[in-house]
């Protein structure tokens, strides 16, 4: 009895581990199952990863093609080619300003950065004040070098300090060339309101006998502008004279006859000036007239700061001041070559009444930028 219930006792374990090993051997199966499946699907998801990557570079490299194609167009639209001598506006209108750096510029600068148009039609903005005027006379004799000196008729006659500053320079090439500007006065600047008021209403009372009503007005403006239109009201206007105590020929040759005056004509472009109000035959015989665009019938001596570059686009194109502006109205893109070498920059765009940035190239070597007080704002990019 003892003996069959130790068989059993075997069986039972013999039974067992057959189990054991039946279940052992289904899960070293299931294993080698899983493991090949999971390989196999790794090795699915490889090569679809693979697949996607592949048509993503592929993607890539054809995005590249496309603007690396886009880039050689670029290049190969180059600026029209300006003359090879002299002085040539080219027009840039249908290109874009270059890549650069974006710079602060306040409606302070803009409004002391020379292209200010005031006029009968365009009056003068009401944050041009009287404490962004400098007296010429103290000014330029507090400098050390002496050549640089201005004669004024007093010291209160004023004007913006960019303006004077460039009238220095003026003044010291002028006495290298061998010219006595000692005697080349300026004798009247930048006028306050309450100055230009004073002239309209002397004005006013001086013809209210011959006219009125709004003929009134027309007459007096043929000689004196209305308060807040005066061009003088931006201090970058200066009005010039010629005269030498004890000398009355000198004193009574007008100013454009004198060897001074000549050079002053000929090269005030060249340190940002341009003659403000040319008239029919004056100052010379063959000038042409601009009163029509200016306002300004009067043959008067004044010489008007629109910076270097604006300056040497006017001289160029032979423009008044409107005339320049209505040009960059329809041409807002314009270069300025000398001898083929690029010297200046401009472009005009919508804007001017508060602080802003503008566009500034990286290889620029200086730069302003302006309202022109007709709604836009005009940078001169300095190469």
């Amino acid at each position: 009895m003892a003996k069959e219930k130790t068989r059993n006792v075997y069986r039972r374990l013999i039974v067992w581990m057959i189990l054991f090993l039946l279940l052992a051997a289904l899960a070293a199966a299931g294993y080698v199952y899983t493991k090949k499946q999971l390989a196999d699907s790794e090795a699915k998801n490889a090569q679809e990863i693979e697949r996607i990557n592949a048509e993503r570079v592929a993607q890539y490299n054809a995005a590249v093609a496309e603007l690396s194609s886009q880039k050689v167009e670029v290049v190969n639209d180059q600026w029209p080619t300006p003359a090879a001598a002299g002085w040539d506006v080219i027009d840039l209108s249908t290109f874009p300003v270059g890549s650069g750096s974006q710079r602060n510029v306040t409606r302070k600068e803009m409004l002391t950065s020379g292209l200010l148009v005031i006029n009968r039609w365009n009056a003068m903005p009401a944050d041009l004040t009287d404490d962004m005027m400098i007296s010429i006379s103290n000014h330029s004799r507090a400098d050390k070098d002496k050549e640089n000196n201005i004669p004024t008729s007093n010291s209160s006659v004023m004007l913006q300090t960019v303006a004077v500053e460039a009238l220095m320079e003026l003044y010291k090439d002028a006495r290298v060339e061998g010219l006595d500007m000692d005697n080349i006065i300026v004798e009247e600047g930048y006028r306050s309101m309450e100055v230009q008021s004073k002239l309209w209403s002397d004005e006013l009372n001086k013809l209210s006998s011959r006219y009125s009503g709004d003929r009134l007005t027309e007459e007096v403006r043929k000689s004196t502008a209305y308060p807040g239109t005066s061009d003088f009201h931006t201090g970058l206007s200066f009005k010039v004279y010629n005269w030498k105590k004890g000398d009355n020929a000198f004193s009574s040759t007008p100013l454009h006859e004198t060897e001074q005056g000549k050079w002053i004509y000929q090269n005030a472009w060249k340190y940002g000036y341009v003659f403000r109000f040319p008239v029919q035959g004056f100052p010379y015989a063959d000038t042409e007239d601009k009163s029509f665009k200016t306002g300004i019938s009067l043959s008067m001596k004044v010489y008007r700061y629109v910076g270097k570059g604006n300056a040497a686009a006017m001289n160029t194109l032979d423009m008044c001041l409107e005339e320049y502006v209505e040009y960059l109205m329809q041409h807002p893109h314009i270069a300025i070559y000398e001898n083929g070498t690029l010297r200046y920059e401009i472009y005009r765009q919508d804007g001017g009444y508060a602080d802003t940035t503008v566009t500034v190239p990286f290889n620029a070597k200086g730069f302003t930028a302006s309202t022109d007080n007709i709604g836009g704002l005009v940078t001169v990019i300095e190469y």
